[in-house]
């Protein structure tokens, strides 16, 4: 089951050219509600572009739930976007 949240977040990232899913930028953790979730491991990522802004998106997995983040690179801040169970 799909739960939308759009909510912003804190996130801990690598930001490393050579590694990271193309992007360069590899999602370690973030916290949601107060709560620190650590990134098992990165299911999925992919780029959108809306007019000068470009959306980072990673598919990650903590547990057994697969959440969908969101870095906004001309904002520099992060968003929760959806969650599902695995």
């Amino acid at each position: 089951m799909l739960t939308e949240i759009g909510e912003v977040i804190k996130v801990g990232a690598v930001f490393d050219p050579e590694q990271g899913e193309g992007h360069g930028i590899i999602p370690k953790w973030f916290i949601w509600q107060g709560r620190r979730f650590t990134v098992d491991r990165i299911t999925f990522s992919w780029k959108v572009r809306d007019g000068r802004m470009i959306f980072h998106h990673f598919a990650v997995i903590n547990g057994a739930t697969l959440y969908e983040l969101t870095y906004n690179a001309a904002m520099l801040d992060w968003k929760l976007m959806n969650i599902s169970s695995v």
